[in-house]
């Protein structure tokens, strides 16, 4: 990834003052929960135990250990971190229970369920892969209504985040406002290139009172950090994540297994404090 590219989108923006992003962590920690000590207050993050809540391929049965967890809300409690809980829902696909391909609803429906009973001081449902392997369009609506259906039936005042991964109007069209979005998951070449469909769904996003998330990954030095937090400001998302390994879990990249190594960099500049 080239740094001037970056620094293009600087260029290209009005100048206008923004607020800056808020931070957003995507925490794929299973049981190593130390990690959450070193989030700074009024946080968002998640809790994803294994892929969700429940054993590979059950509809009911929870991983061991939930215990672990106790120490991490008691934590959220006092630091206003705002914590949900991953979900995979399979790209729309819910013939099957495959990681990574699909999920049937009475899985989807088992894990919202057991996370609510399990961990009631959650904040919502980090819905992923929220957009369909076969691209359609006009699957977006009935997709996002289920799924926010089964949150509102075990908890009516539930946060709602889906997790697209890329700038799509029809996923935003489908985005009821106070839910919150990922209109971006990929590296900083594609944060550059796709400039103005992020910018166009981002800013469509906002209109209707959605909010917005974007997560770039495979920015390996605070340097080309700095260019993109100073890209982001074009978009202007109302959250940002920003991790040095790459996305390609195919190829075995453990990309949110750790805080990345320039953390305390990032923080500062989102938050203004250290950690």
């Amino acid at each position: 990834m080239k740094i001037y590219l970056l620094l293009l989108l600087i260029w290209l923006a009005p100048a206008v003052a923004v607020a800056k992003p808020q931070l957003a962590v995507v925490s794929y920690w299973g049981h190593r929960v130390e990690n959450f000590e070193r989030i700074p207050d009024h946080t968002v993050a998640l809790i994803n135990p294994s892929s969700g809540i429940l054993v590979k391929g059950s509809i009911d049965t929870p991983v061991d250990d939930l215990g672990i967890y106790k120490d991490v809300f008691r934590r959220a409690k006092k630091h206003d971190l705002r914590l949900y809980a991953y979900v995979p829902t399979g790209y729309f696909n819910h013939d099957c229970n495959t990681d990574g391909k699909c999920q049937t609803w009475a899985r989807i429906e088992g894990q919202v369920k057991t996370y609510f009973e399990r961990m009631p001081d959650l904040k919502g449902i980090f819905f992923d892969e929220t957009a369909p392997a076969d691209y359609d369009c006009a699957l977006f609506d009935a997709e996002y209504q289920k799924l926010r259906a089964l949150v509102a039936k075990y908890r009516p005042d539930g946060k709602i985040i889906f997790n697209v991964g890329m700038p799509d109007v029809c996923a935003v069209g489908a985005t009821s406002p106070g839910e919150m979005i990922v209109l971006f998951e990929n590296d900083g070449q594609h944060y550059v290139n796709d400039y103005k469909q992020i910018k166009v769904a981002t800013d469509l996003a906002k209109s209707k009172g959605a909010e917005v998330w974007h997560i770039i990954n495979n920015i390996p030095t605070d340097k080309e950090l700095g260019a993109v937090l100073r890209a982001s400001d074009v978009y202007a998302p109302d959250y940002l994540y920003v991790i040095d390994v790459s996305g390609d879990w195919q190829a075995g990249f453990d990309t949110y297994g750790d805080l990345p190594a320039y953390w305390k960099a990032e923080v500062k500049a989102l938050t203004g404090n250290a950690k």
